[in-house]
């Protein structure tokens, strides 16, 4: 029999070390706190973010329910035990408040209030490799705590304040440009809190919600808003429950330019959302590849904390991974969107003729196709065909099968290669990039923007000189071919933000 009776606690020192180089980002720490304020019911957050006498301060306070003593007690414990309701609540594995603290500074102060009670404890990390061990302060407020308080919340019979120090952590120590980013972050990440009637403040500064999809404008399009049904397990219970996924199609901004568009490469995609708050952004969840052609597609994918074992977050809340079953059932619905919305975007205002030009492209394409084996050329997304069905056991030949006349395959064939080349006619806005490119088998399609001043100078203005556009015309597929061999999931946007500066100084230069 094992006996499992020997003491095996962690070292204190190397382990809360290790805790502060989780993978934190600052405004993701930051945003784990407010999730406290927010799960104590608070309606006011008040963060202030400064620098004193040399050390950068960061407080976080709220208006919610406080805490007594042995909650208190429980908060600066890794893994506290407080009591959860996964269903609404923003925290998750009693992590948060310590990780998310740690991660940015070597001290961190609590003083909370109920009523006529307050309570103060202060985790240091320089105490805590002192000591070797685990330890905290833990003590009714003093006048300065109550002051401290007072200062941030008033006269609110509860509430808490976080006060972070020695804050060594920091990526960002311009306070004004920390504080922009950080109200930007916190109003995407919080917009339906905020959208609800909370409020919260940085610097005194009101954050505002965020709403990627911009559903208020008049311009934008909701594309779909459905309930997906999903069959979840939980103790040894199955019960059926909803993922909501919306996809709206935003405006089109004609005067964002071609580092707009780079942007609009970052933001497009799903907006995965856990109670309402959003753990992950812009996420293409396999289901397409970024793409000019999305710049105008958000999505937001919504699911209760029920779903936290299918959905594989981790206590940072910074990503998700899809249970296998989970991501197909969403796939046979949202697969089939992305593709509409790629046809449609991928298709607005194909123009059918400009005059010579088009005979000029066609014969780019074909002498492209006379040297295709002597080009380097993306690879050809080839269908796998499963193996043949067995049409039936035992399958016999008809008699005098050897004698049976056979067809001349070499006859059946195309007679004429097809091309491997395609330049269409497209408006693509007169800030768009030049040409936007995809892949249909083997043949590489051209999109020339129509309304670029390259296109102008280069196709419009020489359409008597057929030798010169077709020059153009290969340069084009060269530059195609390279972005298409290159393209992934992650370098899309090195390569989008090469052509968007490429297009921004030729429309520059050429105007």
């Amino acid at each position: 029999m094992l006996q499992f009776n020997t003491p095996n606690d962690p070292n204190a020192a190397r382990l809360v070390d290790s805790l502060r180089h989780i993978g934190y980002g600052n405004y993701e720490a930051i945003a784990d706190l407010v999730d406290n304020s927010f799960d104590a019911d608070a309606n006011r957050v008040v963060i202030k973010a400064f620098q004193q006498r040399g050390d950068y301060q960061i407080v976080v306070g709220d208006d919610g329910a406080g805490m007594d003593r042995d909650t208190l007690d429980q908060a600066l414990r890794l893994g506290s035990l407080t009591d959860r309701d996964v269903a609404t609540d923003l925290g998750k594995f009693g992590m948060g408040l310590v990780t998310a603290s740690l991660s940015l500074s070597r001290r961190t102060q609590v003083v909370t209030r109920q009523g006529d009670e307050y309570w103060t404890s202060t985790v240091d990390v320089d105490e805590v490799v002192r000591s070797n061990s685990f330890s905290k302060h833990l003590a009714v407020s003093d006048e300065e705590e109550k002051a401290l308080y007072a200062e941030l919340l008033g006269e609110s019979a509860s509430g808490t304040v976080v006060v972070l120090s020695k804050t060594d952590g920091l990526t960002n120590r311009n306070v004004t440009q920390f504080a922009n980013i950080l109200r930007k972050h916190l109003g995407e990440v919080h917009r339906f809190f905020l959208m609800s009637g909370k409020t919260m403040s940085v610097n005194a500064q009101a954050v505002t919600p965020l709403d990627p999809l911009m559903l208020d404008h008049p311009l934008t399009e909701l594309f779909s808003d459905e309930l997906y049904p999903v069959e979840i397990e939980e103790d040894a219970h199955k019960s059926p429950e909803n993922i909501r996924v919306r996809i709206a199609l935003i405006p089109e901004d004609a005067a964002a330019g071609d580092l707009g568009l780079a942007k609009g490469l970052q933001h497009q995609g799903f907006y995965i959302l856990r109670n309402n708050r959003q753990i992950y952004r812009a996420a293409t969840l396999g289901y397409f590849t970024k793409h000019n052609d999305f710049n105008r597609m958000r999505g937001e994918v919504f699911f209760s904390g029920k779903f936290d074992k299918y959905i594989g977050i981790e206590f940072t809340k910074r990503q998700v991974t899809f249970d296998q079953a989970i991501q197909d059932k969403l796939g046979e619905h949202l697969r089939g969107q992305c593709t509409t919305i790629k046809r449609r975007m991928s298709g607005r205002e194909v123009l059918r003729s400009l005059g010579d030009q088009d005979r000029y492209h066609e014969q780019a394409s074909k002498a492209i196709t006379e040297k295709a084996k002597l080009l380097i050329t993306p690879k050809a997304v080839i269908e796998k065909r499963g193996p043949r069905a067995n049409r039936g056991r035992g399958t016999v030949r008809p008699a005098g099968n050897g004698d049976r006349e056979r067809k001349d395959l070499q006859q059946t064939q195309r007679s004429e290669s097809p091309l491997r080349c395609k330049f269409v006619h497209q408006k693509l806005g007169p800030n768009g990039q030049i040409f936007e490119c995809d892949l249909e088998g083997r043949t590489v399609i051209i999109r020339w923007n129509v309304e670029h001043p390259f296109f102008r100078r280069f196709i419009i203005d020489n359409q008597d000189d057929g030798r010169l556009v077709t020059a153009a015309d290969f340069l084009v597929y060269s530059m195609a071919c390279a972005e298409l061999k290159a393209r992934d999931e992650e370098n899309a946007e090195f390569i989008n933000n090469m052509k968007a500066v490429i297009s921004a100084n030729l429309r520059t230069l050429l105007s």
